[in-house]
């Protein structure tokens, strides 16, 4: 009888054990996930493929295709920290090239800076699950009419 309470004792111990393991190691999980900064998140928000081009808003006499097919692609580092930055088939905008990229906000209003892309580099972006809004200030040139001048540009592209 004994030797059946000692087993029973040590059965009890031992799920004990690897529940107070088990719970301990879901917490820490917990804890990694909540500790990202703004940043983060908003880089979170924003990484991923971004296309198809609408509801372009351009200043009077720059035609809308000054935005292309633009495909956007924004990555992140392991941390989720934001990384690769990849514009094609934009060239006015962006001149096909690849940088790096930062963000700062929140979601409803954040700045991305790129490094090593031009004429645009810096922008701001309003980012939902399906779509992402691209607005800038920027100086333009009508190559045809040599007419130039400054304004506000916005475009949608959705998530591929």
């Amino acid at each position: 009888m004994a030797k059946k309470l000692n087993l029973k004792f040590a059965f009890t111990m031992l799920v004990a054990l690897i529940g107070t393991l088990g719970m301990s190691s879901c917490k820490k999980e917990l804890l990694q996930q909540g500790g990202l900064n703004p940043g983060q998140l908003v880089a979170g928000r924003i990484y991923g493929t971004w296309a198809n081009p609408k509801d372009i808003v351009t200043p009077k006499n720059v035609p809308a295709d000054v935005f292309g097919a633009m495909r956007l692609v924004f990555t992140t580092d392991e941390a989720g920290n934001p990384s690769k930055f990849m514009a094609q088939d934009c060239p006015v905008i962006f001149g096909n090239t690849t940088g790096t990229w930062g963000v700062s906000g929140d979601e409803n209003k954040a700045k991305v800076t790129l490094t090593s892309v031009e004429p645009v580099n810096d922008f701001d972006v309003k980012v939902s699950s399906t779509s992402l809004i691209l607005s800038f200030y920027m100086g333009w040139e009508n190559t045809d009419t040599k007419e130039t001048g400054k304004g506000n540009f916005s475009v949608t592209l959705t998530r591929q």
